[in-house]
Formats: structure tokens, sequence, C-alpha cells
């Protein structure tokens, strides 16, 4: 039987390997592309995403917050040229290595984590902040957008499901 913490890394590492999933078979130009409704790149969508699960564990492992956590969250939103798709991938599997594990070392789920007051505004008020909480929150983000890169990826080239792997009306196998 698996401990809660490897439950948790286990949906943390299933949420990064649906954005690998519909990144799938893209060139760069296609990735950077923001073809729905939405001004969402999947390469934008992916860098936020490794943006906010490297927050939410240097959090969890009490290392020391940006001069300005919310500039920080804005900036995540921008792609810069060194923003390729392999880049981002080997730094979100490199920020997977480091989630997992402080994860698997954390001996207290229920314990409070400090979270700035510039960041709290945009939490809910009525809650701890525990080491679960935010590992949750990031798992419920992860798939939030997990389903927005689905869009987009199905606006690209119709693809859904497992990325390229799948073609509209043929299943979900």
């Amino acid at each position: 039987m698996a401990s809660e913490q490897e439950l948790l890394v286990r949906f943390l590492t299933g949420q990064r390997e649906a954005f690998r999933q519909a990144v799938a078979g893209l060139d760069e130009k296609q990735a950077r592309s923001a073809p729905s409704a939405s001004a969402l790149s999947l390469a934008v969508l992916v860098k936020h995403c490794i943006d906010g699960e490297r927050t939410m564990i240097n959090r969890v492992a009490g290392a020391p917050e940006a001069a300005d956590p919310v500039a920080k969250w804005q900036a995540g939103w921008q792609l810069t040229d060194a923003d390729t798709v392999p880049a981002l991938f080997a730094e979100w599997d490199e920020v997977g290595r480091r989630t997992e594990q402080v994860l698997l070392a954390e001996t207290d789920l229920d314990r409070v984590v400090d979270i700035p007051a510039n960041v709290r505004q945009w939490l809910p008020n009525d809650t701890a902040y525990t080491v679960r909480w935010l590992v949750l929150h990031s798992i419920e983000e992860l798939a939030r957008h997990a389903g927005h890169a689905d869009v987009v990826r199905e606006s690209i080239d119709g693809a859904v499901g497992h990325g390229a792997k799948q073609q509209p009306g043929t299943g979900w196998g």
C-alpha cells in the first residue's frame, strides 16, 4: 500500500504526463500558438505549471520566497526565446524530482506552511495552508490547466485525449 505522500507524488506525475501528451508531436510554432478563444498556448501553460509547482514545493521545503511573489507569478505567463518545449520539460523534470524528494521526506502533511500576506489575499481565507492543502491545490491547478491544454491541442490539429495518438471520434483508448 502506498503512503499518502507516494499517492500525491503519483497524482502530480500523472498531471505532468497529461501535458507531455498534449504537446506530443507538435513543433515549437504549434506549441507557442494560441489557436483557441483563449490567449493561452501550450508552451505558456507548461511554463505556468512549472512555476506553480516550483513555488509550492519551495514553500513546503521552507525555501526563501521571491521578493515579489505576485510579479514572479505574472512573469510565469510570459515566454522567452529560451522557453523551448524541450527546455521547459527538462526544467519540469527537475522540479518534479525535487517535489518527489521533498514530499517523500515530509513526515507531517498537516504541518502549516507560511504563505506571504500578498499571496494569501488570493487564496481562501477559511483554511490552514498545510502541506497537504498546498499539494492538493497544486494537483487541482495542474488538472485545470491540463484541461485547458486539451482544448488548445484540439484547436491546433484536432487531436484529443492522449495528444497526437487520438483523433476526434476514435475513442479514448
